[in-house]
């Protein structure tokens, strides 16, 4: 059942950066103090980073583009880090792993989590020997392997081969929690690696979920999202990316979700905050709160959580589905529409889809 959110926003924001609903404002804000677990997406433009913070512990998930590595070592002993307990480079593309030397070299490290690949540039060379230089120790990811930090978790949910076409789907995935608090990270794995997670049976059920390379199309299948069924999604990108980042597709799919979305490029750093059971967030620009539901079947003030809406609409007549918002659903009579939550739902029930809005 979806939670009930709320936003504390000023009404620009709403429409111009989230792209979402209006919920009805409710405070939740979360302390520093009182956070078990902090979970800082780091402004890196087209790139990505993730800092997990709880009990005095410190994991950094990749650094951006080499340039970044400055930026990142400096944020990270804003928090008072004198230390590292787990890097993890997700894979080996420089806008994930250039500023990782930076920081290795920059800040006392004990692990290293990676996945081996036959990748060979200078800047993976270059984090490589790092951690060789600094006697990381170097931890080869594996599925089902589970780390502790402070007092919260993560466990490594893919890659499920060593034989991929291109770097991204070797991401190494993670899920972190705290709590009832859950965040999956994904780096860049897209479509192949989340239809193994699928078919491996992985619980994939999380509150925060950071979208797969930066929001693309090659991620973020409806599959996939509906197994994770976020309240919140976090994109990491730059403003103005010659790639189109995040694709309108993967906005579609979220907002059909019921997910409310966060962007670094146009709210900067996001950082979450959670003591197990509520959950809120802050960001760089716009002085923005964002708070919202405790983990559980009700919100923190007691309400109900709403129905998601539905993903797809099908005429019994034709048997074609659509997206909610095409222009072929308008012009359908109510008694002819039917709901799908999935679209593989609709094909299964021998519905086409329409060649106009390509649901």
């Amino acid at each position: 059942m979806k939670k009930l959110l709320s936003l504390l926003l000023t009404l620009s924001m709403l429409f111009s950066l989230v792209g979402c609903e209006l919920f009805s404002p409710k405070e939740k804000e979360i302390a520093d103090d009182d956070a078990k677990l902090k979970v800082h997406f780091i402004d890196v433009g087209q790139g990505d980073c993730t800092l997990l913070e709880s009990g005095g512990e410190f994991v950094l998930i990749d650094a951006g583009e080499k340039e970044m590595g400055s930026t990142v070592l400096k944020y990270i002993k804003s928090r008072d880090a004198d230390s590292l307990k787990y890097v993890i480079a997700t894979h080996p593309h420089s806008d994930h792993i250039g500023g990782l030397a930076k920081v290795i070299n920059g800040i006392d490290t004990e692990n290293f989590i990676t996945v081996e690949t036959d990748q060979n540039t200078s800047t993976w060379r270059n984090v490589l020997k790092a951690v060789d230089q600094n006697d990381v120790n170097y931890i080869d990811a594996k599925v089902g392997d589970k780390y502790t930090f402070g007092e919260a978790t993560f466990t490594v949910l893919a890659p499920h081969s060593d034989n991929y076409n291109g770097y991204n789907n070797y991401s190494v995935v993670t899920m972190v929690q705290c709590g009832d608090i859950r965040f999956l990270l994904t780096g860049d794995a897209e479509k192949e690696s989340e239809k193994e997670m699928l078919d491996a049976g992985a619980d994939l059920r999380a509150d925060v979920l950071k979208c797969g390379h930066h929001g693309s199309s090659t991620s973020s299948t409806a599959s996939f999202l509906k197994a994770v069924d976020p309240s919140y999604a976090i994109i990491s990108c730059g403003k103005n990316n010659d790639y189109g980042h995040p694709h309108k597709e993967t906005l579609k799919k979220l907002k059909l979700l019921g997910c409310t979305y966060l962007r670094t490029d146009t709210m900067g750093t996001i950082v979450a905050r959670t003591d197990g059971k509520y959950l809120s967030f802050s960001t760089d620009k716009g002085n923005s709160e964002i708070a919202t539901y405790s983990a559980g079947e009700t919100t923190y003030d007691g309400t109900a959580p709403t129905a998601s809406p539905a993903q797809y609409i099908g005429n019994k007549n034709s048997h074609v589905f659509h997206l909610p918002e095409c222009s072929g659903v308008k012009n359908m009579s109510e008694k002819n529409k039917v709901s799908f939550s999935s679209r593989e739902e609709a094909v299964n029930a021998d519905y086409k889809p329409c060649s106009t809005c390509n649901p």
